[in-house]
């Protein structure tokens, strides 16, 4: 019944009309001392982002006209990893509850007039349509306060909504606060509000601290506006999964469990191909095209994009690269700032390492690495072999064995190869040094100079047999 009045206001009013008066605050002070961790709670990473950042693309979606966090612990690195324009931080020198932590955005919302929405910095799971919902409930119905709650098997730790006779919210008692009959209660307060701006701020100061915690808690606002007779609405959440807060290690890891199956399912309703999504771990800023394949047990991270039509073998990891139209990588291959173009091969076994650039039709194949390197079109290195600081033309053919000793235990050198170059297996080039297009280099050969164009280079010992001498073994003596 909801949803149906939500879409006839929407219809009516316009989604774009709904958010245009929206300032929201995202408190996200707190260290997290149950992570047991040297970092703060807000810059732990999920599916690849610090925590805090999906609650800013949520507020950056609703095109909200002041986006406010409110910082406390490690305040330097918070501000320094989202230094965005359009982001005010307000510093919460004492955590004194969440009360206090809205109060200290005053100054920056001042002149604000309008709904206040208030968020979690470590509820990074709650949809943008769920918030949308919140909003047109709490403009339709016209209240001073709309809260977001859901119901919980085991509601341990979290603050209770009480409820009066007629099934209206009356108050929040937290659960140290709360009694026995109130811990009973299923329905929890997930922190996250609608306020108008005019009664939040002129409530804030009347908050008192006389409770366990001795904390300025926010929702003693939900009751002051009950006591005044004010609108109060609330909007139940079916799946508590989407409003958890993630306060230990254990809620981390179920977190980024359900935000991987959204990933994946995501990506599969896009029309890529996800065998076991299981136990296929993919970052929220990964790009993939359809009718690309993923096996199980890969990793792939970071702002990585991959093409359409595109084969990943399990067991493979690929961070922070470009992948083109119908590449393959094949079984325990590893992908790093690396670039790689259409029709590529790549494994099983293979290493790139970051800097690499593979043209079209590019074979790497098992146990070799390529660091630092652009191999030309159609050039192949297909065993065992180490291409580092390199500069490969077309149509190279690589044998085994091949290594490039780009490192003098000083410095980096290059190595530069024409187009063409067949390179015999087990050939060491000692750069920096220059093969010219068109050339062989015979196998087992060191080279240590430059080879001209059209050119076969030799380095090898001259082959000396010596006859085999058997020692004579002494008869034995019956």
């Amino acid at each position: 019944m909801l949803e149906f009045f939500t879409k006839r206001v929407i219809e009516s009013q316009g989604e774009k009309g709904i958010m245009k008066r929206l300032a929201v605050i995202i408190l996200a002070a707190g260290k997290g001392k149950r992570m047991k961790s040297q970092r703060v709670k807000i810059l732990h990473l999920l599916s690849g982002s610090p925590m805090l950042s999906y609650t800013l693309d949520l507020a950056r979606g609703l095109k909200a006209k002041r986006i406010v966090v409110v910082i406390g612990h490690q305040s330097e690195e918070v501000e320094n990893t989202f230094h965005e324009e359009g982001i005010d931080f307000c510093l919460q020198g004492k955590q004194l509850g969440t009360g206090d932590a809205v109060k200290c955005t005053q100054s920056v919302l001042k002149n604000f007039s309008g709904t206040v929405l208030i968020l979690c910095g470590d509820a990074p799971l709650i949809k943008p349509e769920t918030i949308k919902r919140l909003i047109q409930l709490h403009d339709s119905s016209r209240s001073k306060v709309s809260l977001l709650t859901t119901r919980m098997r085991n509601p341990a730790g979290y603050g209770r909504v009480v409820r009066d006779k007629k099934g209206r919210v009356s108050r929040i008692v937290e659960e140290k606060d709360a009694k026995e009959a109130e811990k009973r209660i299923s329905e929890i307060n997930t922190g996250i509000y609608c306020m108008e701006a005019d009664f939040l701020f002129k409530t804030l100061p009347k908050i008192k601290r006389e409770n366990v915690q001795g904390e300025y808690y926010l929702t003693d606002v939900v009751s002051m506006a009950v006591k005044e007779r004010k609108k109060v609405s609330a909007l139940v959440v079916d799946d508590p999964d989407e409003v958890m807060g993630i306060n230990d290690r254990i809620d981390l890891a179920k977190a980024d469990l359900i935000m991987r199956q959204r990933i994946n399912n995501e990506l599969m309703k896009e029309g890529v191909t996800i065998i076991d999504p299981t136990v296929t771990y993919i970052d929220r800023e990964v790009k993939i095209g359809r009718d690309t394949v993923i096996y199980p047990n890969c990793i792939i991270k970071g702002s990585t994009v991959i093409g359409e039509g595109c084969l990943i073998e399990s067991g493979s990891t690929i961070v922070d690269s470009e992948i083109g139209n119908g590449v393959v990588v094949r079984s325990c291959s590893v992908i790093t700032e690396s670039r790689v173009k259409d029709r590529v091969q790549v494994g099983p076994f293979a290493h790139l390492r970051p800097e690499t650039q593979l043209e079209e039709g590019v074979k790497i194949g098992n146990f070799v690495e390529v660091k630092k390197s652009t191999i030309g079109k159609g050039s192949k290195a297909s065993h065992l072999s180490y291409i580092g600081d390199t500069t490969m033309g077309k149509g190279v053919n690589v044998g085994a064995g091949t290594i490039t000793c780009n490192y003098d235990g000083k410095r980096k050198h290059p190595t530069y190869i024409g187009d063409r170059v067949f390179i015999g297996s087990d050939t060491q080039f000692i750069a920096p040094v220059k093969i010219g297009k068109d050339s062989i280099i015979g196998a087992g050969s060191t080279i240590t100079r430059n080879v001209p164009p059209e050119s076969l280079a030799v380095s090898r010992v001259k082959q000396i047999n010596y006859k085999r001498v058997f020692e004579k073994k002494p008869e034995k003596k019956g």
